[in-house]
Formats: structure tokens, sequence, C-alpha cells
């Protein structure tokens, strides 16, 4: 559609659809959709989303022809691809331009594979294009389930002309199993998305992609067929979008019916096919192999691919499928009693209670279990999600372009320890659980500040939280972290050495030390995550042994910040978090961990005044301490507010103390009761993800009392540490003459010479020594040295499940996004070089912009600036020479920002 008159003429079949009311389904005019846009990019920007939206309103009849036409399009150019794909009899160039009466006809001339394949992306391109706007109306609920799974949908593909079969290939399945059916085997046809070769069919054959798992045969491929595996899974992912359309509490019940449909299909060659496409597909990518500063110049459509296959594989085995689904209105009919010859996979789901249907795709994926599937999987992960760190430390600022797909990833590593035994084995009783842990707290501290990306980090610190239940994971983290040295300046721990952190240093106590910075350099951004990282030392913290003196001293500080009189009144549960931090060091000495943790003891001798404090504050020392900082800050007899907080830093680690109130905050009733396991309400409504925001209410302001006070005062677990204040100095009477440690702030203020005084190595190796050799029971009595906590868990609550889901699909929107501008501002768009296509077809328009949706909320942001990963100037200039000299590409009057 390169002349203006076709581009024009196109223009006006689209007007007609809202302008003319019921145009039947047998007219020639439907066959313009398919048979003349020229690109995605034609169908995006001349049916514009006004256009969609007034066809919608206004001649809604019209919309679903529309549909029903481009589906049974598709259907029927796959049930005659061997006529169509294979290039045998190809037609010549007077067959090839088919005139639109042809349609008519049943017995039509072969397509070129050419124009065969243009029809079915055009057709394609249509249903993703007029999906969301479906979606984003709620009204239409009722006549979308009509139309795609309801009784008067079956073979509603076959009615319209030139599609229509013999009565015994008659197709009984509702629409929307036909369509998610018919995109599925066009990612496996011969031709189209996979090369025709000999040996395999020229029909569709579930072969897999790429080598790897369940495969070690290339297929080959091509950029063409890269290309159509791209906009099918665009428009797969379009047609399960509808999820971002219902409320993150809605979600998890209500379900999906084409996300249903595709993952409780029980054809055991579609599923394994897909999956490990879909697998080796994003597992075998390696974005290092490029030359320095190529993505400059270049697009790389195989990352595209990669992008749209690591989503859908995410969305797939991330699904829970409602309860009360029922399979056979989605067309998926299961036999009462299993027949003897059926395979074990249909009798699994023939037997299977209809109230608990499986995600097929979550099944295997559980199953996979040979090793070197499992190396394959941690190779592929553990690669991606550290191309970032090795392309921001790189010497050439911006020459590699980062990926990120740093959610997608960290879900599927997620779902794979969740469900997969055998991989969760694999990984944790090997060295590699130590690179993940490192990964996981490299993306945490880099994004700890971006509140556009506080999804991400929540994400982490949730994995985290899950594989410290393990105690086999918690007692590996005992190993003597000797890499730390090669850590990007940013992930390194001030201090971290043999002098200070005690054994030359561990993975708990990276992790520790970790947790702690998250906490005192967010500046309050994560204060709904701190329960689940206290849980984490609450769960590591019986295994731990030799933790260093380091983190036994940042340890204390951040007790010292938790037990602040006005920090602990500001919130009806803020008193939580200082006592699952003492369950954390109550953990570390009990089990008879308290000769390994001698470091630990000293420290608490040391500051022993911070515990006696706390065991001894009162309600009205912490209105005096309230009133007190209000004063301080002008304030004094204001009302009760909501926004108390304490500031927690480390001098050490350059935090912007001035900046106002910001460091610990009060949650607002997000730490859980009972256990102290983090409420479920917190895991699931204040959640925000890449330049995306969820909605959240505010609740009344909390106002302490007396009472309130002393209900849970009395309840804190001091008990252990108390008893060591009192028996320690009968055994070591030299613990009495220590000096008291320097709280955080005040030590920064202290000159080295009085902190030489303070600090004595001969004395303190001396009382370290007498604590490794005390004996257990004059110590800790068996009640004390046997107490035991059960790991604290994440919980998979409705809205937990929510919010997983909104950070799933906000990824998924915002890389949508970003890949339409990068493609759009670069030199993707150069189409025809060489002989070849790069991303020629694909959209680069967001399938979702401009639509109203409801899982998230979206906050548009300027685009970025020159920085120093991402420079302008002379390379650009370089781009912008070369893309002149081709004459450019469709979009020569977008500039590149």
């Amino acid at each position: 559609m390169g002349a203006s008159s076709s581009k024009l003429s196109f223009k006006q079949s689209v007007f007609r659809l809202f302008e003319e009311p019921n145009i039947p389904p047998t007219d020639p005019f439907w066959a313009q959709f398919w048979e003349v846009p020229e690109s995605a990019d034609d169908i995006f920007a001349l049916f514009s989303s006004s256009d969609v939206r007034r066809t919608r309103d206004a001649a809604l009849l019209n919309l679903e022809h529309l549909l029903v036409s481009a589906i049974s399009r598709l259907v029927y150019l796959l049930r005659h691809s061997q006529i169509h794909y294979v290039p045998t009899q190809q037609p010549d160039a007077a067959h090839s331009s088919r005139s639109t009466e042809s349609a008519d006809d049943p017995g039509e001339q072969p397509l070129s594979a050419a124009r065969a394949t243009k029809e079915t992306l055009n057709c394609m391109r249509i249903i993703t294009r007029v999906m969301p706007f479906i979606y984003e109306k709620p009204e239409l609920a009722d006549w979308q389930h009509d139309l795609f799974w309801g009784a008067d949908s079956e073979g509603a593909e076959d009615s319209i002309p030139g599609t229509e079969e013999d009565d015994d290939d008659a197709d009984d399945r509702p629409l929307g199993a036909a369509l998610m059916d018919t995109l599925t085997d066009f990612l496996f046809l011969p031709g189209f998305a996979i090369p025709l070769a000999q040996g395999l069919p020229t029909t569709v054959a579930y072969v897999i992609w790429e080598t790897g798992i369940g495969s070690t045969t290339p297929i080959g491929t091509t950029n063409q067929f890269e290309s159509n595996k791209i906009e099918t899974l665009k428009t797969m992912l379009a047609l399960v979008s509808q999820a971002m359309y219902y409320p993150a509490y809605v979600l998890p019940i209500q379900g999906i019916r084409f996300t249903s449909y595709l993952v409780c299909n029980p054809d055991k060659r579609v599923v394994l096919g897909l999956l490990c496409s879909l697998l080796n597909t994003t597992m075998k990518y390696n974005p290092g192999w490029r030359i320095p500063y190529n993505h400059v110049v270049f697009s790389d459509p195989r990352q595209l691919l990669v992008t749209y296959a690591l989503q859908l594989l995410i969305v797939l085995a991330s699904y829970s499928v409602p309860e009360d689904e029922n399979l056979e209105a989605l067309g998926i009919h299961i036999s009462e009693e299993a027949d003897g010859t059926a395979t074990p996979t249909v009798q699994i789901l023939q037997n299977a209670s209809r109230k608990h249907q499986k995600n097929w795709y979550r099944f295997y994926l559980a199953r996979l279990h040979r090793i070197q599937d499992l190396q394959f999987l941690a190779d592929g992960m553990s690669r991606l999600l550290n191309q970032p760190m090795q392309a921001g430390a790189s010497y050439l600022p911006g020459s590699q372009k980062q990926v990120e797909w740093a959610p997608e990833l960290v879900m599927l590593f997620w779902e794979l320890i969740r469900h997969n035994s055998r991989f969760r084995n694999y990984i944790i009783s090997s060295d590699r659980i130590h690179d993940f842990v490192v990964l996981f707290l490299y993306y945490a501290h880099t994004f700890r500040l971006d509140v556009s990306r506080v999804g991400l980090v929540r994400l982490c610190a949730y994995v985290l939280q899950t594989i410290s239940c393990d105690s086999v994971f918690c007692v590996r983290l005992n190993k003597s972290f000797d890499s730390h040295h090669a850590l990007p300046s940013s992930m390194r721990i001030s201090g971290w050495d043999s002098s200070s952190a005690g054994s030359g240093g561990t993975y708990a106590d990276y992790l520790l030390l970790s947790i702690y910075s998250l906490i005192t350099t967010s500046k309050g951004r994560l204060s709904a995550l701190y329960p689940s990282l206290l849980d984490i030392q609450i769960n590591v913290s019986p295994h731990i042994v030799n933790i260093g003196r380091l983190t036994c001293t940042r340890l204390i500080h951040l007790f010292s910040a938790l037990t602040t009189p006005s920090f602990v009144v500001a919130n009806e549960s803020n008193h939580v978090l200082a006592d699952k931090l003492l369950l954390a060091m109550n953990g570390m000495i009990s089990n008879n961990n308290h000769q390994a943790n001698a470091n630990l003891l000293y420290i608490i001798m040391r500051a022993r005044r911070l515990f006696e404090a706390f065991r001894d504050l009162t309600f009205e020392r912490c209105m005096e301490d309230v009133r007190l900082q209000r004063r301080s800050a002008g304030v004094a007899g204001a009302t009760d507010r909501k926004d108390d907080v304490v500031i927690i830093f480390n001098a050490d680690e350059a935090v912007d103390v001035a900046s106002g109130a910001e460091g610990l905050q009060d949650y607002g009733g997000n730490i859980g009761k009972g256990k102290g396991k983090a409420s479920a309400e917190s895991d699931g409504s204040k959640e925000s993800s890449t330049l995306i925001r969820q909605t959240s209410e505010d609740s009344e302001p909390f106002k302490s009392t007396q009472s309130w006070f002393e209900s849970w005062h009395s309840k804190v677990h001091l008990n252990i540490i108390l008893h060591l204040l009192d028996v320690l100095p009968t055994h070591i009477p030299r613990l009495n003459m220590v000096p008291p440690l320097r709280s955080a702030d005040s030590s920064a203020s202290t000159s080295p010479t009085r902190r030489a005084r303070n600090e004595s190595p001969a004395r303190d190796a001396e009382i370290l020594a007498a604590l490794r050799h005390l004996d257990d029971e004059a110590v800790l009595p068996e009640s004390y040295a046997r107490e035991f906590h059960e790991p604290i868990a994440f919980e998979w609550t409705v809205p937990a499940k929510g919010w997983y889901y909104s950070v799933l699909w906000g990824a998924i929107f915002i890389m949508h996004e970003v890949v339409g501008s990068e493609t759009t501002s670069g030199l993707a768009s150069m189409t025809g070089v060489a002989g070849g296509a790069v991303n020629g077809g694909v959209s680069t328009m967001g399938v979702w912009r401009g639509t109203k949706v409801v899982l998230f909320r979206v906050q548009e942001t300027k685009a970025a600036g020159p920085s120093l990963l991402r420079p302008r100037g002379a390379v650009d200039a370089v781009a912008k020479s070369v893309l002149d000299r081709f004459g450019g590409g469709p979009n020569q009057t977008q500039q590149s920002s």
C-alpha cells in the first residue's frame, strides 16, 4: 500500500465501517482489510484508535463481521496451506493479483507464498488492532462471550464465502477456540514460520524452533520466518491481554478465557512444541555477541522475537485457571470414561477433577528433570540477567544495549523454583544459587529509588524470601564470598574486608548487609517491602554461622532506628518490624549458634543500653518524643499526622539526609498480624511497575493509645537477649568494661583518636575467644537454646496474585511501547537494504496505546535526554546519515528522541 491512492481507498473503507451500519458479511468489501495493507503500520495508522472506537460504538455489527471475516480467512489459509505456502505450482503474476470477486469462489487459484503470507499477517494485525478496544469496554462482556465462546459461534468461521468446508470437515469449535488453535498452528507452519525441509510434513509440524530442551537438531530459520513469528505471538498476546482491563482483585477470580483455553488444551504435541520453542528461543539468546554500538545502527530482530516469546511464556506458565472454569464451554471436550488406548497424558486429564483443571504449560515446565535441561535453563537466565550489569560496567559507555527483561526472567525463575522441585534442588545444591542471589540483590539495589521499578524490586525480594525457606539454601549462604571485589562499585559494601567483616565475609553477610542497605538508603520508597526483607533475615538466621562484625553492627544500628519511640507509635504495625529483627537475632543465637556467632553476642553486649531502653519504653516516653520532634520541626501543637517518619541512614553510604522526611516510613497497615507475615493487602494493592502505578486508597490516620501500646509491648521477643545481658558478664567479667557501641550517625562524627580508644583488637580478640568457648547450658537454658520459628513464606492470596499479574502485564505494556519507539527512531526501519528486510512489517506502534487500562495506571513521562549510557552525538549523526542515504523508512517524519 505504498501509493497514496491505495491508502486513501483503505481509509475510505475504514470510514464506511462506522458510517454504514450492518454491511453484509458476504460483501466483498471485507477482503480489502487483508488484501490492501502492506505493513502493520498501515493498519495501525489508517485504522486509528478513534476509528476503532467509533465502529465499536456506532456499528458493533460491522466490527463483529470484520473480526469473523478475518478469523475465517485465517482458518481458510491454514486449511489450504499446502496450496498457498508450499512453493510448488507457483502462480504467475497474473494469478497472484486476485480480484475481490474471487473471494466468493471456493476453488480460487493458489496464492503465491508472499501473497498468502501478506494476507495472513494482515488478518492477524486486524485482530491485534481491534481486540484491546473491545476489552476496554466492560459493557461488551456478554457480546464478546457470545461471539467467541457462545453456542452460536461454533462453526462461525465457515460462514464466510470462500471458507466453507465439506460437511465431514465441519468445525464445531467455538470461534475463540478456532482462532487460538489457528494462531498456534501458524507458529509451526512450514513456509510461514519454519522452513520447508526434507523429512518434515508440508502441513503443520510441531517441531521445536531451536535446539535445547527436547531438540538436538536445528531446523534453521530466516528473517522473514522470525518476523512472521513475531506477528503471530503479538496477536496471541493481544488476545490474552484482557487481563489489563480487569481490576487486580478481580483478575485472579475472573480469569481470561483465551488464556484458559491455551493452558488447558491437553494436546501434548502442541503444548510441548510451543513450550520448548519459547523456552529455547529465550534461553539461547546471547545479547553479548554483538559489535560495540551495533544497536545504534541496526536493530536486532532476534531480540524482538525473544521479547515476545518470553512474555507469552510467562503469561502461560504463571496463569492460574479459575476453579469454576467450564472447559466444555471453551471447546475442550473431556470424556467421562478413560479410553484404554489413550495416552497417559489424556488419561490424567480424563480423570482430573473439573474443579481443579491443570495448566499444562506449568505442568510440563515442572516435569523438566534432565540435568542438561536444568543447566540449560540456569545458564540462559543467568546470562540474560547478567547482561545489564555487564553492559553498565563496560569501558565503552553505551556500547551494548541493555536488555530489559528482568521482571519476566525473575518471574520465570520464581515459577521454576515454586513448581519444579528438581530445578530448585539443582540450583540450591550448586554454586549457581549464589550467582542468582547476587543478581537479585543487584536489581533490587539498582532500582530501589525508582518508583517506576519498585515492582521489580519487590519481585526480587519475594523470590529471595521464597528460597530462604529452604534450609539447604540457608546453610549454603555460609560460603565465603571471595568475588566481592569484582562487583560493580555500586554493589560493593563499604568496609568489606577481613578486619571488619569477620572471616572475609560470607554470602550471608552480603545478603544481610544488602538488606540493611535497601532499607536505609531507599528513602522510604520500599516501606511496604520492609516486612518481607526482615522475613528473609528470620528465615536464614537459624542457619547462619560466623556472622561478621560489620554485619552485626549494622543489625544493631537498624534495630536502633526501628525502636525509636516516635517511630514505634507512628503506625499500628511499626513495632512488628522491631520484633521481626529481634526474631532474626534470636535465631542467630539460639539453636547452639551463639558460639559460632560470637561477634553478634559481643555487639549485643556493647549495645545493652539499647535493648534495656526498649524493654523500659513507656507510652508517655513515646509521645514525648513525638512532641519533641514536632517542636524541633516547627509544628508544635499540630494534630496527629499519618506521615510521622524516622530517618535511618548509614554515614558510610552517602545518603542524602537533608532531603526531608525520607527513610523508614510508616506503613498504613501493611504489616500483617499474628506471626508477623506481610499482609496480603500490602502484597496486592500498592504496586507500581515501569512507568506504571497501581491505584490504592489511603486509610484513616492511626492514633496510638495506652491500651494499644500495652497490648504488644509485653510480647516482644526480648527474653533471650535480656537473659544474655544478665548471664554473660558473670562468665566474662571483662564485658562490664567494654565501651558501648556508638550509633550510626554519631560514629561518623567520632574522631579517629577517640575511635581508636574505643576499639582494641587485643581486647576484642580475647573476649571473642572467651565467648566461643562458653558452655551451652550455662549460657542459654533449654527453652531458649531450642527456640525455632517456622520459615515465613510468601502467601499467594488473591490480592497477591492480582499484584503479580499487574507487574507482569505492566512490563509487557511498557516493553511494547519501548519496542515501538526504538523501532521508529532507529535504523530498524531500513527495509530492503541488501535484499533483506529488517522488521519491515512489524508495527512500531504499541498494541495497547490509547486504551483504558484498568489493571494499572499509565503515567506518561518525558523522553530521556543524553546520558553517559545513552549518548547523543557522532554515532547518531552517522546513523542518520546512513538512513538518509538509503531513503529512510516508513516513518521518516518521526524524529529520534
